[in-house]
């Protein structure tokens, strides 16, 4: 889609209500500003689409807002309780090694269903050992972690599933993003989760 120069401004105020939409659906669940870094990142890959900018720009921004929201989503789950008994500050400690953990498997489980024939692959029994071992801590956070988890599986079933009908090669950015991206959505899924238990 090319711009006009009549139209410029409306869809710009398209770009700004979809930016006010997600983050007033955001803020339902999140804190505020997680909500609004959720609305940023939103906003902007819809200009990226719009003006189609170059890839390696949209790599950039994919990182730096990836970055934001985790930052966020951290500082607000440092004041999480643990559903045991611990010293003050191991809560964000141990949300921390579970998101690293799960992104990281998530990565090797993309790193296996990925199309290119040149890699070597990864066994059946090294993908479910590097499953358990990326997911395993998670149950320690109990509900919270059960569902940072299930988002980020949802999060890395869709990055496989693009790969797949894209046939494309999962390249050291895209295997960068997956790790962050994953990483992110276990941080808003425990997020969400954690005011309710």
């Amino acid at each position: 889609m090319r711009l006009t120069g009549q139209f410029v401004p409306l869809t710009g105020a398209l770009i700004g209500l979809l930016g006010g939409a997600i983050y007033w659906l955001a803020v339902q669940i999140w804190p505020a500003s997680v909500a609004v870094i959720l609305a940023m990142t939103a906003t902007a890959i819809l200009i990226e689409q719009v003006s189609r900018l170059p890839a390696v720009r949209h790599w950039v921004l994919s990182r730096v807002m990836l970055v934001l929201i985790k930052y966020n989503a951290l500082m607000a789950l440092s004041a999480a309780q643990l559903p045991f008994a611990a010293p003050a500050n191991l809560s964000l400690i141990l949300i921390m090694v579970c998101g690293y953990a799960c992104s990281f498997a998530l990565l090797i489980a993309v790193m296996a269903y990925r199309p290119q024939k040149s890699a070597s692959k990864i066994t059946s029994a090294e993908l479910g050992t590097a499953l358990v071992a990326g997911f395993a801590p998670a149950a320690l956070l109990g509900i919270p972690g059960l569902i940072g988890a299930s988002v980020a599986i949802l999060a890395g079933i869709g990055i496989i599933a693009f790969l797949r009908f894209k046939r494309a090669e999962a390249v050291p950015d895209t295997l960068d993003i997956t790790q962050l991206s994953t990483e992110a959505c276990f941080y808003l899924g425990a997020l969400a989760t954690w005011k309710y238990v």
